[in-house]
């Protein structure tokens, strides 16, 4: 009872705070404030040591912060709601180091609680929110790097064709993309190689059955596909028939 109590006045307290913000507002802002209100309840669900597996992954060490809560609601709520843009004033109001303020507004937007179309400027420090060619960009190649977490030659076999591209070009101008995405901090959770365009996830979910599957280049214009062991398929890239012939191999 006690918990069900306590969820119910919860949820009265968040629509008190939002009609009081949202009285005088058009529909659309005050969905947007109602989103934000939702948001800024959750972070108190963050764990820390997600946190803190997260900056290892970028090679950084952090110890443990009894006020880290605090901090990120602190550092939300200036960016979403009062739009604060000065990296070092929002890093001040919270109790941050400007490093590690840059830390943890990477790790809201790699979990959701800030917009993916917000960067972090480090040459000025500020927060700002992308333009719409870069918005579109993102669009682009957010269904192969958040969802299925794929490597670039296979991001340039699925991605659709442009004409008169080959399959070398294509590889070319999707590492050229994303390394102008990851130069702006528009793109979280990976780290990209821009000698050998490999990309390394954090936390990394893709689920694969290696026996299952296997990774045949196309003897046409040489995409990597999918191909279940000892099978056939389409190339993704140019519509070649490519077959799997390590079974008829070991055959032989």
């Amino acid at each position: 009872m006690e918990v069900i109590f306590s969820a119910i006045l919860m949820v009265i307290m968040i629509a008190v705070a939002i009609y009081k913000t949202t009285k005088n507002m058009g529909i659309d802002e005050m969905l947007g404030v109602m989103h934000q209100e939702l948001n800024n309840t959750n972070i108190n669900r963050i764990k820390e040591n997600s946190y803190m597996d997260y900056t290892k992954f970028f090679g950084t060490e952090s110890l443990s912060d009894k006020e880290f809560i605090k901090k990120m609601k602190i550092i939300y709520s200036q960016i979403m709601k009062d739009k604060e843009k000065e990296i070092r004033q929002i890093a001040e109001l919270a109790g941050c180091t400007y490093p590690e303020c840059i830390l943890k507004i990477r790790y809201l937007k790699q979990i959701k609680k800030i917009p993916e179309d917000y960067f972090i400027d480090e040459v000025n420090g500020l927060v700002n929110r992308c333009s719409k060619e870069e918005q579109e960009l993102l669009k682009k190649y957010r269904p192969y790097i958040y969802r299925n977490h794929l490597q670039i030659p296979e991001i340039a076999a699925r991605i659709p064709h442009m004409p008169g591209k080959t399959y070398q070009e294509m590889q070319n101008q999707v590492l050229k993309d994303l390394v102008y995405l990851d130069e702006k901090n528009l793109i979280d959770g990976l780290i990209l190689n821009k000698v050998d365009g490999t990309i390394t996830y954090y936390n990394n979910k893709r689920k694969s059955n290696k026996k299952d599957k296997i990774t045949v280049n196309c003897q046409n214009c040489g995409a990597p596909n999918q191909v279940n062991r000892g099978g056939k398929t389409w190339c993704s890239y140019c519509g070649t028939i490519v077959e799997d012939k390590s079974l008829d191999e070991k055959t032989n």
